[in-house]
């Protein structure tokens, strides 16, 4: 009986096999699901860890000094850059300094000559006035001719307005600094004394001629120059026609207020001295005239200026 078993089990060994499976067979995908982490392993193997703090290639001196350079020569042409530019904007602001300086100076010599013109006429005048005060007569005509010419000559005097615009912008602005042609700044500074001188003397004129004028009141009738001072008043340069002109409006009477040789002396004495200080107005503006003269062709040829 047992014998048979056996042979029953050899001669069907496929069902036997069968009836008593292993355990179960696990599919060649599901092995790789079960192991995913095999793949990954073999690819660590190749991973290369990386230390931030360790570079890929050591730096030598070199190229420290070849990276300072660079950055420097950067902010060194930067500087220069800027450097041309601002010198560029200041070498235009000195020229246009002085494109408006030759134009004040132009305007100065315009009326200083203005100036000196007139008030020369009036000395000369004021020599006649002298000559008359110096041989006085008791007759109407001299007395006329005496009354007119002092009319005229001792009205008043030629003033003068000297344009510093462009000179207080460089002053006060802090903008001189930037006239960098050191002979066009000395006659710069030369020229203002010369202005301020002119400015000290023309002072002194109201001093002399108010006493003059006193004088003048004093001596003359002055209700008759009533139509000549509306003429003048109206128009200052009437003082310069030919006395045969000016008389028209001069009306006809007692001249004098006072026949007085002690006055007469006494006013010769003022307009004298008036007479000489309106000399020294009159020499040291043309003196300035010559200043203005010369600076205007300094800045010219030193800033290429056409005329």
């Amino acid at each position: 009986m047992a014998d048979n078993t056996d042979e029953e089990h050899l001669d069907n060994p496929i069902n036997n096999q069968s009836e008593n499976p292993p355990d179960e067979i696990t599919p060649a995908a599901d092995a790789e699901t079960i192991n995913p982490n095999k793949e990954t392993e073999n690819m660590e193997v190749h991973h290369h860890a990386h230390n931030p703090a360790e570079p890929h290639h050591k730096k030598n001196w070199k190229s420290y000094f070849w990276e300072f350079l660079m950055l420097f020569l950067a902010v060194f042409c930067g500087f220069l850059a800027e450097y041309q530019l601002e010198h560029k904007i200041e070498r235009d602001r000195e020229l246009v300094y002085m494109k408006n300086m030759l134009e004040d100076l132009k305007k100065d010599t315009s009326s200083i000559n203005v100036a000196v013109n007139g008030n020369r006429f009036f000395v000369a005048g004021i020599d006649t006035l002298l000559n008359l005060l110096s041989n006085s007569q008791n007759d109407t005509m001299y007395q006329r001719r005496l009354f007119i010419t002092s009319l005229v000559n001792t009205y008043y005097y030629m003033p003068i307005q000297f344009s510093e615009l462009t000179m207080s912008q460089l002053k006060y602005s802090g903008n001189f600094r930037l006239i960098r042609k050191h002979n066009v700044a000395n006659a710069l500074l030369q020229y203002e004394q010369g202005v301020n001188a002119c400015k000290t003397n023309y002072d002194l004129l109201p001093n002399y001629f108010h006493i003059y004028e006193s004088t003048n009141k004093e001596l003359f009738n002055m209700t008759l120059a009533r139509k000549a001072f509306k003429l003048i008043e109206q128009d200052f340069n009437y003082v310069f026609l030919p006395l045969s002109e000016i008389e028209k409006s001069v009306d006809k009477g007692k001249y004098l207020d006072k026949n007085d040789l002690t006055l007469f002396s006494k006013y010769y004495d003022d307009v004298l001295y008036y007479q000489t200080t309106l000399n020294n107005v009159i020499n040291i503006t043309a003196k300035q005239k010559s200043s203005a003269d010369s600076l205007i062709q300094l800045i010219r040829s030193e800033y290429k200026l056409k005329e």
